[in-house]
C-alpha cells in the first residue's frame, strides 16, 4: 500500500479539453497561426472554456500532448518547451490558466522519446516530476512510446507514479500502461494499474470516425469482465478520452451516441475540438447537464453491456439512489428509425424497477416517459447509429 497511488485525485471521471485529436502535431506557427501547438492556442482555449460555459459545465482540465517541447533538454538536464511556441514556457502558462479557475495538463513518455520524437521521460522520471510540479501542472498524460519490454513500460510508469507523490502536488496521473501492455501480447494487471494511475488507456487512438467509435465499444464489450469491477473513485478506465464531437466526422446521431455511451462507461471526458468555432447544436450536447450527472454520478460504477444482436445494444450503468442510466444504441447504418421494446424486469437483475419505476428520457431529447411497473414494456425510437439514453 505505500507504494500505491494516493493522491486523492479523480472522485469522479476528470473533464476537460485535449489538443490530441483535432490540433495532431501542428508546430508551424507561420503557416497554420490558429491551428500551431503553441501558448496562443491553449491561452485562447482557456478564454473560451471560461467565457462560454465549459468551466461551469465542469470542463476544468486544459491539457497538451504531444510536441510542446524543444527538441533537446535544457543545460540542466530539464525539459524544456520549445521557445518559439511557448515564449512564456510553461509556468507562465499555468499561471494564465490557473487565472481563469482551470487546471492545466501536459504530457510526456515513459520511454525515451515521445511518439512525435521529442525528448521523453525514460530515466528522468523524478527530475521530469519536479520539473510539472514546479511549473504548476495539475496533470500528467504519460504515453508509452518507445518502451521496449513490458519490464521496462511497467517500471516507468510506477516510477513516475511515485515521483509525482513525491513532488507535493496534487497531479492527475493518466496512463497509457495497459494499451501499450496489450500491443506487446501481454495482458494488463488492472488492479496493479489501479494502484499507480488515476485513468488509463485501453485502446487505440481515437479518431474523427464512427468506426472508431464502433471498434472503442466492441472492445470494451470484450473485455468487460475484466476492466468494469475495477473502475471506480480515484481510477478509471479510459476508452481513449477524446470526445470528437463538434469536429467533421459524426453525424449528429453518432455523437448522441459518443456523449451518451462515455457517460455509461465512466470514461473521462476530454473534449477535442475548436471551442472558437463549435456549433452550437454541439456545444449543448457537450454541456449538457443531465448526462455530465451521469458520467460524474458519485457512485462510481462504470457501465457495462447487458444484450447485443444484430440490431440493437443494451448498455445499463448503476446510479446513487438506486437508480439507473440505460442506453439502447442502433446498430444498423441504413434505413430509417427502428423500435425497441426493454424489458424492464432484466435492468438491476430484476431489482432497478421492482416494483415501479420512473424513467426520463435523457437523449437525444429529454422528456418523461413516465412511470412504468415491473412487466411494462417500454418501446423505445433510436435512429440508425444513434442512441437513446434513459435515467430509470
Amino acid at each position: 500500500a505505500a507504494l500505491a497511488l494516493d493522491n486523492g485525485l479523480a472522485r469522479t471521471p476528470p473533464m476537460g479539453w485535449l489538443h490530441w485529436e483535432r490540433f495532431l502535431c501542428v508546430t508551424d506557427c507561420a503557416a497554420h497561426p490558429d491551428r500551431c501547438i503553441s501558448e496562443k492556442l491553449f491561452m485562447e482555449m482557456a478564454d473560451r472554456m471560461v467565457a462560454d460555459g465549459w468551466k461551469d459545465a465542469g470542463y476544468e482540465y486544459l491539457c497538451i500532448d504531444d510536441c510542446w517541447m524543444a527538441p533537446t533538454r535544457d543545460e540542466n538536464g530539464r525539459l524544456q518547451a520549445d521557445p518559439e511556441r511557448f515564449p512564456g514556457g510553461i509556468r507562465k502558462l499555468a499561471d494564465y490558466v490557473h487565472s481563469k479557475g482551470l487546471k492545466l495538463g501536459i504530457y510526456s513518455d515513459v520511454g525515451p522519446m515521445t511518439c512525435a520524437g521529442y525528448p521523453a521521460s525514460y530515466d528522468h522520471y523524478e527530475v521530469d516530476a519536479e520539473t510539472f510540479a514546479s511549473w504548476g501542472v495539475d496533470l500528467l498524460k504519460f504515453d508509452g512510446c518507445y518502451s521496449d519490454t513490458p519490464e521496462l513500460l511497467g517500471d516507468g510508469y510506477r516510477r513516475m507514479s511515485l515521483a509525482l507523490n513525491k513532488t507535493g502536488r496534487s497531479i492527475v496521473y493518466s496512463c497509457e500502461w495497459p494499451f501499450y501492455l496489450e500491443a506487446m501480447h501481454e495482458k494488463p494487471d488492472y488492479t496493479e494499474v489501479k494502484q499507480y494511475c488515476n485513468h488509463w488507456r485501453n485502446y487505440d487512438d481515437i479518431s474523427d470516425s464512427w468506426s472508431s467509435i464502433k471498434s472503442i465499444l466492441d472492445w470494451t464489450v470484450r473485455h468487460q469482465d475484466a476492466i468494469v469491477n475495477i473502475a471506480g473513485p480515484g481510477g478509471w478506465n479510459d476508452p481513449d478520452m477524446a470526445l470528437v464531437i463538434g469536429n467533421f466526422g459524426l453525424s449528429w446521431d453518432q455523437s448522441v451516441s459518443q456523449m451518451a455511451m462515455w457517460a455509461i462507461m465512466a470514461a473521462p471526458l476530454y473534449m477535442s475540438n475548436d471551442l472558437r468555432s463549435i456549433s452550437p447544436e454541439a456545444k449543448r450536447l457537450l454541456q449538457n447537464k443531465e448526462v455530465i450527472a451521469i458520467n460524474q454520478d458519485p457512485l462510481g460504477k462504470q457501465g457495462y453491456q447487458l444484450f447485443k444482436d444484430e440490431k440493437f445494444q443494451l448498455w445499463e450503468r448503476p446510479l446513487s439512489g438506486q437508480a439507473y442510466a440505460v442506453a439502447v444504441l442502433n446498430n444498423q447504418e441504413m434505413g430509417g428509425p427502428q423500435t425497441f421494446t426493454l424489458s424492464l424486469a432484466i435492468l438491476g437483475n430484476g431489482l432497478a424497477c421492482n416494483p415501479a419505476c420512473s424513467v426520463q428520457q435523457i437523449l437525444p431529447v429529454s422528456k418523461d416517459l413516465g412511470v412504468y411497473s415491473l412487466t411494462s414494456p417500454l418501446n423505445v425510437e433510436v435512429n440508425p447509429t444513434g442512441t437513446v439514453l434513459l435515467k430509470v
